[in-house]
């Protein structure tokens, strides 16, 4: 009995006389045979059948053995083709070689060389295609291997990440980054509780926009990962889109139909979710992935349970630090703007905060005015807002209307994120501090207790330096009153001496002159009694925190004619970022035209007139200022006047008072500041007024 094959083969030969004669030889040694008298036959059997040898004559029609034989080979890689020619030459034999033919023979053929020749090529092909499938096998069996080796690394290295990493972010980040690419997920997301453990958001992602990361907040029991958190199980969903529970929210968030979603435990404790979809393989999730992503979730939520109690007693430990440092170093700075930016940079290492804003409170118009502004830059130096209406404990409707006001004037967007915080200090509303983020990030109860807290502090400090500065004020006023009452004396003893005489009627002086001297002394009492007058009204010079550079402008736009006029060119140097200071307006714009008006009548015939504004530390009495600086280049000042210059009636100006510069000393001292002048005969004059920063 003859053994039965199964191997199919093929004879192309444009001879019918020869395919016959092979089949029948063929088809008696058991194989199944096809025939084809040209090239293109052929290979449309070859498409048709899974042929296990070929034998094929090289001078074939249409399609050629040759360009058969690399047909076949593109198909088929470990083909089996023998080639036969009548025609046989060395470089043929060679080609056919080439081309990867099996075995090759000239006509006319030896049947039984033949017969030899295809079963070995046969019994090649058989160990050949059970090696590829053996090895396909090995291959498939070492990804299986590699897979469950990397699963298995995996979850080493999650442990190893869990045990090492210190902070909540990076470990979030180093988890979902394992999770996805053991699962092979393109995408996928940590989203944790908020505090209210009614929302959740998303702390961790990979695959998603900064604008989903940012703007996502689901609510517990909405959507999958909602639904997930509220019934703390895993899911495993592999066509969303015929899920009855999410498939209406499905096709405008998933690339692929299938996704996982496992909640993060502790006890009986829900932390969050972790989401993986859009698998790179484009296949639907497993439940081998689902279990081992819910390994990976049991571990996760025992380290960010960890994670956040040691994140917390670190924030505590820092917040604990700053307030203190906070403490000690308040009662040390001495003016409002140091307080101000101290507690700014101080409270942004622990609150997320990008800027503060504080207002003073005006009671008698019933506003607040800008005080300081941190982490805006310089965009604005004046503000008043009417809170008349309001109750400043309203504190949210207080918070719409300052973040209204300003939106309106382009000092903040409305994205970003603002609190307002009544500052109260000794029982007594003081104004408001606010504060806020750009990225519209809420802050916790603890945190705006914290801001409010330090904000009240700050401020009763501040209340307490400013109370001694206005004692330090009138001390100086009282001193500055007494040197009045002093100069008054002088013209009091001039006209008791002119009286004195006109009583005794023996003065050789004339009455007229006599007169006239009466006269002057009188007019010079009463500019004394004036300033005294001044002086001892409480609202004369209540001073106003405030930028000096709008007096000073002021007052150049005051002199604009005189300028023009004497055909002077001014130049402005003003440095930036000045911190307003203490300063009455009407009395500072006075002593400002005064010293200003004096440089200009300097240069009768023109000249360089230079107005600078800048900060200057005096080592010497340890105390920042504001300096003023009106330099000329008029005729200047003899060395022997320059002791003068500040001398009631002291003048070299025809029908100069010399009560000018006088006048501009007391205010300057009324003030807390001082003057200094340096001058060069016929080369120019340089005033210098100085205004404390406390």
């Amino acid at each position: 009995m003859k053994k039965k094959f199964t191997e199919k083969v093929l004879i192309a030969d444009a001879e019918m006389r020869m395919c016959e004669s092979l089949s029948a030889l063929l088809n008696n040694s058991g194989y199944e045979v096809e025939t084809a008298c040209d090239g293109e036959r052929a290979l449309s059997l070859i498409n048709q059948n899974n042929f296990d040898l070929v034998i094929t004559d090289i001078n074939l029609p249409k399609v050629n053995g040759l360009e058969l034989l690399r047909r076949i080979k593109s198909i088929d890689k470990e083909a089996m083709v023998i080639i036969m020619s009548g025609f046989g030459s060395l470089d043929t034999a060679l080609q056919v070689i080439e081309n990867g033919a099996y075995y090759y023979f000239l006509k006319p053929i030896d049947f039984k060389n033949l017969e030899r020749v295809v079963k070995k090529g046969l019994e090649k092909r058989k160990l050949d295609l059970e090696r590829a499938s053996s090895l396909r096998e090995l291959n498939q069996k070492n990804e299986e291997l590699n897979k469950r080796i990397e699963e298995l690394n995996a979850l080493y290295q999650a442990g190893m990440s869990l045990s090492s990493t210190d902070t909540l972010d990076v470990l979030l980040s180093n988890i979902l980054s394992l999770s996805a690419k053991v699962i092979g997920a393109r995408t996928g997301s940590v989203m944790l509780l908020d505090s209210s453990e009614k929302f959740l958001t998303i702390k961790s992602a990979i695959g998603l926009s900064k604008e989903v990361v940012e703007s996502t907040k689901l609510e517990m029991g909405k959507s999958i990962a909602g639904y997930v958190a509220e019934k703390g199980q895993p899911l495993l969903v592999e066509d969303v889109e015929i899920d009855q529970r999410f498939k209406r929210v499905s096709r405008e968030k998933y690339e692929t139909k299938s996704l996982l979603s496992v909640p993060l435990k502790v006890k009986d404790k829900v932390l969050g979710v972790i989401n993986l979809n859009n698998k790179l393989s484009g296949e639907a999730f497993n439940s081998r992935d689902l279990k081992l992503i819910s390994t990976f979730a049991s571990q996760v939520a025992i380290a960010i349970d960890d994670a956040y109690n040691f994140e917390q007693s670190r924030k505590r430990i820092t917040q604990l630090s700053v307030l203190h440092q906070i403490a000690a170093q308040l009662s040390n700075l001495d003016d409002f703007e140091g307080i101000s930016r101290f507690i700014f940079e101080q409270l942004r290492r622990i609150i997320p905060i990008d800027f503060s804003i504080w207002f003073d409170w005006d009671e008698k118009n019933q506003r607040i005015k800008l005080s300081s502004l941190q982490g805006l830059g310089d965009q604005i130096s004046a503000l008043e807002i009417p809170i008349l209406d309001l109750d400043i404990f309203d504190r949210e409707k207080l918070s719409k209307k300052i973040k209204k006001k300003l939106e309106s004037e382009a000092v903040i967007s409305k994205r970003c994120r603002f609190y307002s915080f009544p500052i109260l200090a000794e029982g007594a509303f003081h104004g408001i501090l606010c504060a806020g983020n750009l990225n519209d990030q809420a802050l916790t109860r603890e945190e705006e207790e914290i801001i409010f807290i330090i904000g009240s502090q700050a401020s009763s400090i501040y209340e307490r330096q400013r109370a001694i500065l206005n004692a330090t004020r009138l001390v100086t006023m009282g001193n500055m009153m007494s040197e009045i009452t002093h100069d008054l004396k002088k013209p009091l003893t001039s006209l008791k001496g002119v009286i004195q005489i006109l009583k005794e009627g023996k003065s050789e002086i004339k009455q007229k002159e006599l007169m006239n001297i009466l006269d002057e002394e009188i007019n010079r009492a009463s500019e004394l009694v004036r300033e005294l007058a001044d002086f001892s009204n409480p609202g004369k010079y209540q001073l106003e925190r405030r930028s000096v550079l709008p007096v000073l402008e002021k007052t150049l736009k005051l002199l604009e004619t005189d300028i023009k006029n004497n055909r002077i060119k001014v130049t402005r140097e003003y440095q930036e970022g000045l911190p307003p200071v203490y300063i009455n307006d009407n009395e500072l714009l006075e002593a400002l035209v005064n010293v200003t008006l004096n440089a200009i009548q300097s240069m009768q015939k023109g000249g360089d007139l230079k107005v600078e504004l800048s900060r200057y530390y005096n080592e010497q009495r340890e105390e920042s200022y504001i300096k003023i600086d009106i330099t000329d280049k008029g005729t200047g000042i003899p060395k022997e006047n320059l002791n003068k210059i500040f001398d009631r009636y002291f003048t070299t100006k025809e029908g100069g008072s010399g009560l000018g510069l006088p006048i501009v000393e007391r205010i300057i001292k009324a003030h807390n500041g001082f003057c200094e002048v340096d001058s060069q005969l016929k080369k120019g004059t340089k005033f210098s007024i100085y205004i404390p920063c406390s």
